[in-house]
């Protein structure tokens, strides 16, 4: 029993993803959703109702919210019953105010990962430049509404944490780009828009287009070694296991030990989460004897809870492991899987973190189920799973930390440290 018992909870935790499969902005076409009906379409006050049904039951039916806080049930319903009323009180609507009801409806369980969106979206062309506008804060407005009045919008139907609520400030830079936010937060993309940038400036035309932001694609994985300070960075992107990830890993590792570092450190300041499988890859390195990933998991099936407690995970080790010391580096945006890696590292006592809170909570909901509302075609996803933070007397707390700096100087800081 104790063998099953053990399996459940590892595969409950290889599955707690941050965005691999279901985008958190948006989604897309390829997957295995129809495109959502244009934003102007114009539904019956009877269509919307059933839709936000639709998008009532089924996160009640689905989310460990309804059967873990009390408080749960009577929030999401009264909210409901407010959102059905106003629906009453109109003749038709379209859905993009179907799909911001929604959103404010969903807003109520403070989970990141249970969100509407739509599947199909244009882009704005060039809109890195204005995503990098609003970072360097000379985004003014854009079609004539404020960027702090456009973020403060933003603020109100994105789903997060309330403790890590900074992380719908990054993640409203991100939006800009996608024709689906900015129309959901009031611009007109029909023929583009005009974005003024820098005080008394020029409005800028952009147009819209149906390729996605050409991003540079960080590389999965890469390491340094730093002789001179006895330290091995070992940067990861994406929490993705993959032949690449375990031969770079095994590499670095034949590089700290040739080398006799001291000092190895995980950069996570760019990842935006994935699967919890490198974070057991990479403690087989490190030479401890047992590790606890959570507290433990909650997870919903139909009307019960399936719960685990305080599992031990045994690390079968390497031959002649590292034994020095070992350092985590994060940011706002290090999120879900990323931030679990830290928190194991610092939870079960393996090592120090230093840089910024991450953008989400150890202790939360996550891991999606995707449904698509009927009529409309908007995209909900579904955390079915809680998981509780490693340290039980800080399950209300965000990452904290050992030696919070910016992100950007956390390097610098950890070689002030270790020196």
């Amino acid at each position: 029993m104790k063998k099953l018992r053990v399996t459940a909870l590892v595969l409950a935790v290889i599955l707690a993803v941050g965005g691999i499969v279901l985008k958190i902005i948006g989604y897309d076409t390829s997957a295995d959703f129809e495109p959502t009906l244009p934003l102007d379409t114009v539904l019956s006050t009877g269509q919307a109702q059933k839709e936000l049904k639709y998008v009532y039951d089924t996160v009640r039916a689905n989310h460990p919210a309804f059967l873990i806080d009390e408080k749960a049930e009577k929030k999401f319903g009264d909210t409901y019953l407010a959102l059905r009323k106003k629906l009453g009180n109109s003749e038709t609507m379209t859905v993009t105010d179907l799909w911001e009801m929604s959103e404010e409806l969903v807003c109520t369980l403070d989970d990141a990962h249970t969100i509407v969106t739509v599947s199909g979206t244009l882009y704005v062309s060039d809109g890195c430049e204005i995503s990098s506008a609003y970072k360097n804060g000379t985004l003014v407005s854009i079609d004539g509404i404020s960027a702090d009045s456009m973020k403060e919008h933003f603020k109100n139907i994105f789903p997060c944490e309330p403790q890590v609520s900074f992380y719908a400030d990054y993640m409203f830079g991100e939006a800009l780009q996608y024709g689906s936010w900015l129309t959901l937060l009031g611009a007109d993309v029909s023929d583009g828009i005009d974005v003024v940038i820098g005080e008394n400036s020029e409005a800028k035309h952009f147009d819209m287009t149906d390729e996605p932001p050409a991003r540079k694609q960080l590389e999965l994985c890469s390491y340094k070694i730093d002789k001179e300070n006895s330290l091995g960075i070992f940067t990861l992107n994406r929490c993705e296991m993959s032949e690449e990830y375990t031969d770079k890993l095994s590499e670095f590792f034949d590089k700290v030990k040739d080398n006799d570092i001291k000092n190895v450190a995980v950069d996570l300041r760019s990842n935006g989460g994935g699967t919890t499988e490198v974070i057991n890859e990479f403690l087989r390195y490190i030479n401890i004897s047992d590790y606890k990933l959570f507290g433990g998991v909650d997870i919903r099936n139909g009307g019960n809870l399936i719960s685990y407690r305080d599992e031990i995970t045994p690390n079968k080790h390497v031959e002649n492991a590292f034994d020095g010391k070992v350092y985590v580096l994060t940011s706002q945006y290090t999120f879900s899987s990323a931030m679990d890696f830290a928190t194991v590292i610092q939870d079960n006592g393996i090592g120090k973190v230093i840089g910024e809170i991450p953008g989400n909570m150890p202790t939360a909901y996550g891991d999606k189920l995707g449904f698509q509302l009927p009529e409309s075609k908007l995209v909900l996803s579904v955390s079915y799973k809680k998981f509780y933070r490693v340290d039980i007397n800080k399950s209300i707390e965000p990452l904290i930390p050992d030696y919070t700096v910016e992100a950007d100087k956390a390097l610098e800081k950890l070689v002030e440290y270790i020196k």
